[in-house]
């Protein structure tokens, strides 16, 4: 007990929960408002940093403009790293387009092997001479050829592919028999392989016979340059083969490819939107490109804006519960019966509800019958520190009319505290029953009327609490 609130059983305010939670959602009205409220501003604000950003502004600028795009020196070569990969899956993308033989059935090849003898050469110039016509047929010179005669229109590098040439290991210059009186020396002669690979046999048969005719030519070229010499075509043949190194090559292509465009879509998708548009724009960005840079930029906009929207509810939410729960805490209303119950020693004998049912209301009734016993109490002022409405005079003349029964007089005293005249002729045998009201009855008014009653000699029984949307 207080040495200056003797009817105070505690001084500190204690949170109930419960009671705040109820208090809380009833107030789901204000809270929607609140956080439709902040859903909107950040909503706005959002949406105006998209416009003001780094987003708004000319698009074909920023397309055409690549260095007032800010980038990090990390973000500036993950671009670049990009450009890289991309350029490299173009060209792989038009090598297998392309390509011939990237095409073909690796089970199924169709080629055709030529076998050539050189003779007739001196023995020093002869590894001169087959180098000679490995080299115009493996390094270029052939296929320059090829496409010079009109007869094959296919990029040189898939052309070149087509046509192979090459010695046996063992192709050593073969011996002949020869008279004492024979030039020493000079040798018989070497080997020497071209093979051509085509789309189908009769594509291989007409570039072999190209490849005949070029040879021809060349060995004039070859007899100038590299020694005398003659050139002669031993065997020709056809063959449809399994070519399993073929097949692998393939197969690594297309992997190959695969796994870079999976790669650079990675990439891509990590980017930021000035990446992206660094990236395009480094590329020579399409029509297409930008459209779907626009969009996704407009796609970011409106996720932003999505996403302010719903911190603004969150926040709004969050910040009408930061205030309740203030006012809840520090205000100095009455918020409940069981915070009275816990503030103070006098009874409270329960709150007054239209909805209040029959049992509840008797056993409301015997407290404050037992109460006014035990004091000797015959009249009763139920008192309160404000104006009734009409629902709680009609509470309260109920709970008279029941309590005549039981010889307790029991009068409605409105604004007691305010009208002393009331208290000038006040029988011996007479109590208070303390009327207040949830969220407008305080602690203060209660402990003014305490210190009045007291002071007075008036004895309190109790009280009662009127709910505040009564």
């Amino acid at each position: 007990m207080d040495g200056q609130y003797p009817w105070r059983r505690a001084e500190e305010t204690e949170i109930d929960l419960t009671d705040f939670l109820k208090k809380f959602c009833r107030q789901w009205k204000r809270i929607t408002i609140c956080a439709l409220a902040c859903a909107f501003l950040l909503g706005m604000a959002g949406w105006l940093r998209g416009r003001n950003g780094p987003d708004a502004g000319s698009r074909e600028q920023e397309y055409a403009e690549l260095e007032e795009i800010e980038l990090t020196e990390a973000e500036q070569q993950a671009v670049e790293d990009a450009m890289r990969l991309e350029r490299e899956i173009i060209g792989l993308e038009t090598y297998l387009e392309n390509s011939v033989l990237m095409q073909l059935d690796p089970y199924h090849k169709n080629k055709v092997i030529m076998l050539y003898w050189i003779d007739r050469a001196e023995r020093q110039e002869l590894p001169v001479i087959t180098e000679s016509y490995l080299h115009f047929v493996l390094n270029g010179g052939a296929a320059d050829a090829l496409l010079k005669s009109g007869s094959w229109k296919l990029d040189k590098g898939c052309l070149a592919e087509l046509i192979s040439a090459y010695q046996k290991t063992n192709s050593l210059s073969y011996q002949i028999v020869s008279d004492s009186s024979s030039d020493s020396s000079t040798v018989p002669g070497s080997f020497f392989y071209v093979e051509i690979t085509g789309r189908n046999a009769k594509t291989a048969e007409n570039m072999a016979q190209d490849m005949q005719n070029l040879l021809e030519k060349y060995s004039e070229s070859a007899q100038k340059n590299a020694g005398s010499h003659r050139l002669t075509l031993i065997d020709c043949t056809k063959n449809v083969t399994a070519d399993s190194s073929l097949q692998s090559q393939q197969h690594d292509k297309k992997a190959l490819l695969s796994s870079s465009k999976t790669s650079l879509i990675s990439m891509i998708n990590g980017f930021s939107v000035n990446q992206k548009q660094a990236y395009y724009a480094a590329g020579g960005i399409k029509n297409e490109d930008k459209e779907e840079l626009e969009n996704e930029a407009g796609t970011d906009s409106y996720r932003r804006i999505i996403k302010y929207m719903f911190l603004g509810l969150a926040g709004g939410i969050f910040a009408y519960g930061g205030i309740f729960f203030c006012w809840y805490f520090f205000s100095d209303q009455i918020k409940s019966p069981e915070e009275m119950k816990r503030l103070y020693t006098m009874p409270v004998y329960g709150k007054l509800v239209p909805e209040n049912r029959n049992q509840e209301k008797a056993r409301m009734l015997n407290q404050i019958r037992i109460g006014c016993r035990r004091r000797g109490i015959k009249k009763l002022y139920a008192a309160s520190d404000f104006m009734l409405g009409v629902k709680e005079r009609q509470c309260l003349e109920s709970i008279a009319v029941q309590l005549r029964e039981w010889d307790i007089d029991m009068e409605a005293a409105e604004n007691a505290i305010a009208d002393a005249s009331l208290w000038d002729e006040i029988p011996e045998a007479a109590g208070v029953l303390m009327v207040c009201r949830l969220g407008l009855t305080t602690r203060n008014m209660i402990d003014d009327g305490m210190n009045f009653y007291l002071e007075n000699d008036i004895a309190v029984i109790g009280s009662v609490v009127f709910s505040a949307n009564i």
